[in-house]
């Protein structure tokens, strides 16, 4: 198994990346999808119900063909253990929905590193490391190769955008704008004023903070603009919204 995390080495380099939800649960599908051009693929426990045994199956279907995340319920499950599982079980980096402090970002990034940087166990026979014979290159390089995404979707989360990106640790703020709309009032309104002076507010921050900046791509237009305006890191959509899209030019009424 690959410890080098290719999303990560092209950030670097820097180029732009793009990734999809996985929703469905289907190794199938998530075969199908890393063998695309795609850079990443989110394991999504937020929205959808999958068990520890099921991720650790997604990201044995995702590997080595694309970086495998693992997007996380709650500020309070990652905390928990659900970061050290996803990671365990191969994950090359979590996704944490709806941080909204600066004590927020510091518990994921402790938790997401091992020691002297976080707090995280140091397991000796677990999928990450090849069940222990690749123990000491994961223990030593696991930090640098682990990426750390933070989702701000909440008028309190822009508010203290650069408080929270200031932590050291975070590699990725992506803006949640569904969530960001909804909570500025505007549910779905993605081009409402409020909504992108929020969008806006977070992206100078990653700036600031040297945190790459990451957002939807929504549409092939709206990515382009968002690559030329300087967004890094991009959702394209989900695969259960890609089989619908997809069959729709098929349908007739």
């Amino acid at each position: 198994m690959s410890i080098t995390n290719h999303t990560i080495r092209k950030l670097k380099q820097g180029e732009t990346v793009v990734g999809s939800w996985l929703l469905s649960g289907s190794e199938r599908v998530a075969e199908v999808l890393s063998q695309t051009a795609i850079d990443w693929i989110g394991i999504d426990t937020e929205h959808a119900p999958h068990s520890p045994e099921r991720v650790e199956s997604l990201i044995r279907a995702v590997t080595p063909d694309a970086t495998p995340l693992v997007r996380l319920p709650s500020v309070e499950a990652a905390i928990s253990g659900s970061a050290k599982h996803a990671l365990d079980a191969g994950a090359q980096g979590i996704i944490v929905p709806n941080v909204e402090t600066p004590t927020d970002a510091a518990s994921i990034v402790q938790v997401s590193s091992f020691p002297p940087t976080g707090k995280r166990g140091v397991a000796g026979t677990v999928r990450a490391n090849a069940y222990g014979e690749r123990f000491d290159d994961y223990v030593t390089t696991a930090n640098e190769e682990t990426l750390i995404t933070i989702q701000l979707e909440t008028p309190s989360a822009i508010n203290r955008a650069d408080e929270i990106l200031a932590v050291d640790g975070i590699d990725v703020a992506f803006i949640g704008e569904n969530d960001l709309s909804a909570a500025l009032g505007h549910p779905g309104e993605k081009d409402h004023p409020e909504v992108t002076a929020a969008v806006q507010r977070a992206f100078d921050a990653a700036q600031n903070n040297d945190v790459y900046p990451g957002i939807a791509g929504r549409t092939p237009a709206v990515q382009t603009e968002r690559v030329d305006f300087g967004f890094r890191f991009f959702l394209l959509g989900a695969d259960l919204t890609f089989m619908r899209t997809g069959l729709a030019p098929f349908l007739t009424e």
